[in-house]
């Protein structure tokens, strides 16, 4: 056996006894929670405790969560574990609703380079890998957004070009839908429901021009949210395009942002794509990044209601 054989062999034998047969489920989602945004991290392991090697402030949180026997969280992150020994990999996955997702990758590089090249559906941009240093420490890296055009099978590859990196497992994380968003001239911001992210597992974007809407809104545990900058701070009102199905009214839902939180109860509109405006409350928002949840708080009948968007009009 050679040197660098031997040095690999034991590598690979020292990061087997530092972790354990569930650390997929912690690796695929451990991220650095910095304001509203994630940053990739590098991480590695001690006595079976993921251990980050870039360390956040005080103000930053390292966040971990684990999947168990589900392939979902409630949240809508999928995890695909590496399904055989093979550098390149395949999965077919059952979507539960169509949307966007960042596909993030977590590996490990000893040396040398490669090439990341995921396949899903139209989507096919490379991405370099860069060492990570040893076969025990990790990197969470982005791979660019994906989407799923429905729900039902999927198929997700992703091949390797170059050095042979060590592949934990691929996460994918619900991605915003559309644009970014901006504060208009009369300051106003419009949150429509293409700009949206879906954060569960039923909820969607419905895109078809007579719908443009928020919808299939049947679990109370499925949320969307916004991230939006305000350069012009003030009070605004809350204006929701709302819709909802004859008999289906009632539900009762929050709207949270910077520490702020108005309730409404869902209206009957008639049809769940007949909207009405509806001025629900107030908030004041300074000049920074801000995010936007809507939360189902109690479902009164089958779904709660459709969202096509929302409006936050300055009060003078």
């Amino acid at each position: 056996m050679s040197i660098n054989n031997l040095k690999t062999f034991f590598l690979l034998s020292l990061a087997t006894c530092t972790t354990n047969a569930n650390s997929t489920d912690h690796v695929a989602n451990i991220f650095l929670a910095e304001g509203n945004k994630l940053k990739h991290i590098d991480f590695t392991f001690s006595k079976n405790k993921i251990v980050p090697i870039n360390k956040p402030a005080k103000y930053n949180n390292i966040q971990q969560d684990k999947f168990g026997d589900t392939p979902q969280l409630s949240d809508g992150r999928i995890l695909l574990k590496p399904k055989n020994d093979k550098i390149d990999q395949l999965w077919e996955y059952n979507a539960s609703r169509p949307g966007k997702y960042w596909m993030e990758l977590v590996y490990s590089l000893a040396d040398g380079k490669c090439n990341a090249m995921p396949n899903v559906n139209s989507y096919r941009i490379t991405t370099k890998l860069n060492s990570t240093g040893s076969y025990q420490i990790f990197r969470n890296i982005n791979l660019g957004k994906i989407y799923f055009t429905n729900s039902g099978k999927q198929n997700v590859e992703i091949k390797f070009k170059g050095a042979k990196p060590n592949v934990r497992a691929v996460i994918l994380r619900p991605a915003p839908e559309g644009e970014k968003i901006i504060q208009s001239l009369d300051r106003s911001i419009l949150l429509h429901s293409r700009d949206a992210t879906i954060n569960g597992t039923k909820v969607q974007y419905e895109n078809k021009p007579h719908k443009n809407t928020v919808g299939f809104w049947v679990n109370t545990t499925d949320k969307v949210y916004w991230d939006f900058n305000v350069a012009n701070e003030g009070e605004f009102h809350i204006e929701i395009n709302q819709g909802c199905g004859r008999g289906q009214g009632g539900s009762k839902v929050e709207l949270i942002v910077s520490d702020q939180s108005v309730g409404f109860i869902v209206k009957d509109t008639g049809h769940f794509q007949n909207f009405i405006p509806r001025k629900i409350g107030k908030i004041y928002l300074n000049k920074a990044e801000h995010r936007l949840w809507i939360k189902p708080v109690k479902k009164a009948h089958g779904a709660i209601m459709d969202v096509r968007h929302i409006k936050l009009i300055p009060t003078k």
